[in-house]
């Protein structure tokens, strides 16, 4: 016997409402925003907090391109850092530049390296700092770390101008 109420030929939509298919999308794509605004937020706090442990006035954290500059200058990288930096960084978005990624990485882990030193800590640190910097940057933000303005880095980098890693 066939039952008439269920009929595969109707144009109810019941099983697949699309408004509230948007609304759930809509509600998880405003929730994801909110937790990448927290996590920069936070970011943004705790490198504030890492210019104030290096005798730097904390606002300066809040300006781009200048805390690039003081960022340099806390690390004690020569000058000449911050336009690679900055250039790699903003080339990295770009589609034929992608192999500047791995630039990126090198360039971050120079800054991360000399950071670590001047806080005390050590390779591994630097490496957290440039894969997890979520991690590594509130350790020393907010951790006991103490800044050392004289500790040893390399103003040229992590690397000798014959291309070897400094030891």
């Amino acid at each position: 016997m066939y039952n008439s109420s269920y009929d595969l030929t109707t144009t109810s939509t019941d099983w697949f409402n699309l408004g509230q298919l948007t609304a759930a999308a809509a509600v998880i794509v405003i929730l994801l925003a909110l937790v990448i605004l927290a996590i920069l937020v936070f970011l943004i706090i705790a490198q504030c907090k890492l210019f104030s442990k290096a005798g730097e006035a904390w606002w300066k954290a809040l300006i781009p391109i200048y805390n690039s500059w003081i960022e340099t200058k806390i690390t004690g990288l020569a000058w000449w850092w911050l336009p690679i930096y900055i250039g790699t960084a903003a080339l990295s978005g770009v589609k034929e530049f992608a192999v500047l990624g791995f630039a990126i990485i090198l360039i971050s882990f120079n800054y991360n390296y000399n950071l670590a030193k001047k806080f005390g800590k050590s390779n591994g640190f630097a490496f957290l700092c440039t894969i997890l910097p979520i991690i590594g940057l509130p350790i020393l933000a907010f951790g006991s770390a103490k800044y050392d303005a004289k500790a040893a880095t390399d103003k040229n980098g992590i690397f000798a101008v014959d291309g070897s890693l400094v030891k």
